[in-house]
């Protein structure tokens, strides 16, 4: 797990620069040639801007990244704009270079429509707006939207709407460091989760303890780890991976709108303290709104 964020990390932070300084710096002998490698750079912007989990890697990076390609862009057009538009015949070095430019920006654009096809919701008439259950801090979401290329939930039935959130600080980053393995270096851990809808609890687990960080050993055998069920607005909202021992309610107790349920914690089948959110009804997952339908990337500001 922790390779695999490192690799991320390189993806999202270090690829960028690459295609910079190529568009920049690169010296192409047609205004074609050049149109072909900007395509790529702004499929790649795309892909990343839509599909990267930015909390991982500093939230705000995701801007920086894209006004950069727009300077550059504009630098870079401005130095090619002498040369001819197809320029001379190419050899068989440069066609390859071409053709392969060409097959991965149609497959980053089309990640990034996929991507972005999880934004909007087709069946809004189901959904059922909920309080935020955070207070005191900015939010940002994990997995969450219609898609499966921004919520891996999505192919699960009953959790194709369901969100994971987590807390950012002041420099957009989920935790003090990028693979931090102490469960209190996550700024989400233990920050008290409110019921987000009145109802009453047919659901109240609090018996497994938290896992380490950043594990391979998770437990997917209880998946929602310490959890609480909800009962409102006819469907029923879960709220799971609760820390030991702060669960508040029980089955058969009636909550109102922001009373205390329990903490945010790191049990059942999960990598990282985080808060995560779905709701059922007749069998099928519904979507969430809270006062909008957010999606990978979303932020929420709580006071």
């Amino acid at each position: 797990m922790q390779i695999m964020l490192w690799i991320q990390a390189v993806i999202y932070t270090v690829l960028p620069l690459f295609f910079f300084i190529k568009l920049y710096k690169g010296s192409y002998a047609s205004q074609r040639l050049w149109f072909i490698e900007w395509i790529l750079a702004a499929m790649f912007i795309g892909f990343i801007f839509v599909l990267g989990p930015w909390h991982i890697f500093m939230y705000y990076l995701r801007y920086v990244w894209l006004l950069l390609f727009i300077i550059v862009s504009f630098i870079s057009f401005k130095k090619i704009k002498p040369l001819p538009k197809k320029g001379p015949k190419q050899d068989k070095s440069n066609t390859f270079s071409a053709w392969l430019s060409i097959v991965l920006a149609i497959y980053f654009g089309v990640m990034m429509v996929l991507g972005l096809s999880g934004y909007w919701l087709e069946n809004e008439d189901q959904a059922i707006d909920l309080a935020f259950p955070l207070q005191s801090g900015v939010y940002a979401v994990g997995h969450g939207g219609s898609h499966s290329s921004i919520n891996y939930h999505h192919t699960h039935p009953e959790q194709r709407y369901a969100y994971d959130i987590l807390q950012l600080n002041k420099w957009g980053l989920r935790a003090r460091g990028l693979t931090p393995s102490e469960l209190e270096n996550y700024n989400i851990y233990n920050t008290p989760i409110y019921s987000p809808c009145a109802g009453s609890i047919t659901e109240a687990v609090d018996q497994y303890e938290d896992i380490p960080p950043l594990q391979s050993e998770t437990d997917p055998e209880d998946p929602a780890g310490n959890h609480v069920a909800i009962s409102c607005q006819n469907a029923d909202v879960y709220i799971a991976h609760i820390r030991p021992g702060t669960v508040t309610v029980e089955e058969g107790d009636e909550v109102t709108e922001e009373d205390v349920i329990g903490k945010v914690g790191n049990t059942g089948n999960t990598t990282e303290p985080h808060l995560h959110i779905h709701a059922v009804r007749d069998g099928e997952g519904i979507p969430i709104t809270y006062g909008r339908f957010l999606k990978r990337n979303s932020l929420v500001f709580r006071e």
